[in-house]
């Protein structure tokens, strides 16, 4: 009895817990990505793919799943407009992606090089990329200063930079808005910066302050 009791011990701790998606999260990335939106097209599993595909990327830069909000919002926005079978980015594996973004990266010479070079890209084109490269451009510790999130950033801008020229600035600013918080998404400055903070209310938008 003794041996089978340590036996089903040894068992249940080698199986990792599975990790829950943390309800305000679930909420957030609805009605943030919803902002997007033009058409009332139905929920369906989303959320849960941009979940798994957010930890699944974490996974292989990082070695580990503990995702921040801005990759849940993210992979899931990903799965929505793209669509994401077998854990695939915009039709790429994360391998291919997490290749290409260590790249980008290198070649600006890090992510505060990388963060530059795609404001002075987004100064180039016209309003309100403009605006948002402005608005970026005053804190680079916000998209650089952590891995993940320079990772992230840097594959926001691969992502938007596949759209066809004229969506270029508009995609790359819907992403972005995920780890800036805020972004000019049209005449519109948007602010997701408490989106999942208040436990007690539903999450909303604000406008820019």
């Amino acid at each position: 009895m003794r041996r089978l009791l340590l036996a089903l011990l040894l068992l249940f701790a080698a199986v990792p817990a599975h990790a829950q998606i943390p309800p305000e999260w679930e909420a957030a990335a609805k009605v943030a990505i919803g902002e997007f939106e033009t058409d009332a097209k139905p929920w369906t599993q989303e959320t849960r793919q941009g979940w798994a595909l957010a930890r699944a990327w974490r996974q292989h830069n990082n070695g580990n799943t503990e995702i921040i909000l801005a990759e849940y919002l993210t992979f899931t926005a990903l799965c929505r407009t793209s669509g994401c079978g077998g854990n695939t980015i915009a039709g790429k594996s994360i391998a291919e992606r997490a290749a290409e973004v260590k790249s980008i990266i290198a070649e600006n010479g890090g992510s505060y090089g990388l963060a530059g070079a795609a404001h002075a890209w987004l100064a180039g084109l016209d309003e309100p990329a403009k605006k948002n490269a402005a608005l970026w451009g005053k804190d680079l510790d916000r998209s650089s200063a952590d891995f993940a999130t320079g990772n992230l950033y840097a594959l926001d801008w691969l992502l938007a930079r596949a759209r066809p020229a004229a969506e270029q600035g508009a995609a790359f600013a819907r992403y972005a808005l995920f780890i800036q918080g805020r972004a000019w998404i049209g005449a519109r400055c948007l602010d997701i910066a408490r989106i999942a903070t208040d436990l007690d209310a539903p999450p909303k938008v604000e406008a820019c302050q």
